[in-house]
């Protein structure tokens, strides 16, 4: 499975708006602590931090490391009420992780942040979205970074 996990506090940066979510700049201490440990936590099989590429292009570096492909339910990502869809799937998030694990793996709290399962792996390479009428769109092609799968020992 693959999860989002992202602060959906705050809002659009003052000259950003549809680009830049400021989630952080609000927060406590111990609010960024609990989010930014929330990775070593959970301990999933892989993880990315949610770039300047936004979701569905960061889905896509994650999915071409791993040497697979993604397929992300847009109707289970997490996003703040009122904020487009579109937008949110390629603003730069102030905070936000994608990880993928086996079904059923459980998560640590991510203090102010929410987590959902949102997708899974494919064998496809590229990232797809599943739109609530079950109809799905590629949003990435292929490959992301061009530089391939990375080295792992695990099998």
């Amino acid at each position: 499975h693959l999860r989002l996990t992202v602060d959906l506090g705050g809002g659009w940066r003052p000259g950003y708006t549809g680009t830049q979510w400021d989630s952080t700049s609000t927060r406590s201490s111990d609010e960024l602590r609990a989010m930014g440990s929330f990775v070593a936590r959970a301990a999933p099989h892989a993880a990315k931090d949610v770039s300047m590429a936004g979701l569905a292009g960061t889905a896509g570096m994650l999915a071409e490391a791993s040497g697979t492909g993604v397929e992300l339910d847009v109707t289970a990502i997490p996003r703040p009420d009122g904020v487009e869809t579109g937008r949110w799937l390629t603003c730069f998030p102030g905070f936000a992780m994608i990880t993928a694990d086996s079904p059923g793996h459980t998560v640590p709290d991510a203090g102010p942040a929410t987590t959902a399962v949102c997708g899974r792996l494919t064998s496809t390479p590229g990232v797809t979205l599943r739109w609530p009428d079950g109809v799905t769109t590629t949003a990435v092609e292929s490959a992301v970074t061009g530089l391939g799968r990375a080295w792992s020992r695990c099998p």
